[in-house]
């Protein structure tokens, strides 16, 4: 069985492994956090409820040596700035992962990094830049989690089950990714003629408001969001731990996808045991196409360049 290791036993990192054990997945899983005692009271937490995941699985305290011996790495490590702004979390945790990454790499890291650290985008572009791997080794998890959340609240808004939704988030993991209405299938039938179909009208523009800001509810509530994002990057190791050649929406480099280049963002991808294996280009409308490339120059309107 596999080796995770987790950079970061915050909110994030501590339910991710939380997850990952209850799935069953690893053999082993070692965190890794600068705060030595929030780490030892995870690991501590996580060790009380052994006998309740479906395999043996041992969590321990690590340094960066030890997590580089992981089969994958999930980057969630992270500081938020006072002040909440993206730019000013994205130069605190920029400095962090090119600290750590190639330190990582040093220590021979041949697997595969999911990237949670927010702004995720950026750092995930970070996190390929400072660790010299192939960009299809680095995984934002991006909008996977955005794309679960407007299936949920599409099929709440219909009375459907979310298993009959299919929609999607693109762009980046933030305030500037969209609803490409153009992608929702309701019950397999077109968005639009589905509700033409039953006769409802829809504010579309508010509808995607909410999925949008769907994270800020539970954030401003309890100061972080973790069980949906704890599921989604598991979903994500599952793929490439299994090699399912799943399809999920998250962020890659792009290499000419929407005719943009060097610049991670999220689009709906084929996930298998090498990471990336498939970056897949929707058939767009020019609006939505207009939006992703905005998207993307917010995505670049953070990033320091190290070039």
């Amino acid at each position: 069985m596999a080796r995770l290791g987790i950079i970061g036993a915050g909110h994030v990192g501590e339910i991710v492994a939380y997850t990952a054990a209850l799935r069953g997945g690893y053999k082993e899983i070692v965190l890794y956090d600068i705060d030595e005692k929030r780490l030892d009271g995870v690991v501590s937490d996580l060790e009380d409820a052994d006998r309740f995941y479906p395999h043996d699985t041992t969590v321990v305290a690590g340094d960066i040596e030890e997590v580089a011996k992981s089969d994958q790495i999930v980057v969630c490590s992270g500081r938020i700035p006072e002040n909440a702004q993206r730019r000013d979390e994205y130069k605190n945790n920029y400095q962090d992962v090119t600290d750590y990454i190639p330190r990582v790499m040093a220590a021979g890291f041949k697997g595969i990094f999911v990237v949670v650290t927010n702004p995720c985008d950026a750092i995930a572009y970070a996190v390929w830049k400072s660790s010299g791997t192939d960009a299809s080794r680095v995984i934002g998890s991006g909008t996977a989690l955005d794309s679960e959340r407007s299936r949920t609240i599409i099929a709440r808004e219909f009375g459907l089950s979310a298993d009959s939704v299919d929609s999607m988030m693109l762009g980046e993991h933030g305030d500037s990714q969209f609803l490409p209405y153009s992608q929702v299938r309701l019950h397999h039938v077109p968005f639009d003629r589905y509700i033409e179909e039953i006769e409802r009208d829809v504010d579309k523009a508010k509808l995607e408001e909410t999925v949008v800001y769907k994270g800020h509810r539970a954030f401003f509530g309890k100061g972080s969001t973790q069980y949906g994002i704890a599921n989604t990057v598991n979903d994500i190791l599952d793929a490439v731990h299994y090699d399912t050649k799943r399809t999920l929406q998250v962020s890659t480099l792009h290499r000419g996808e929407y005719g943009l280049k060097d610049v991670y963002l999220s689009t709906p991808c084929v996930i298998g045991k090498d990471g990336i294996e498939r970056v897949i280009e929707l058939d767009l409308t020019d609006e939505e196409r207009k939006k992703y490339a905005e998207s993307a120059e917010i995505v670049r309107s953070y990033i320091i360049s190290d070039r």
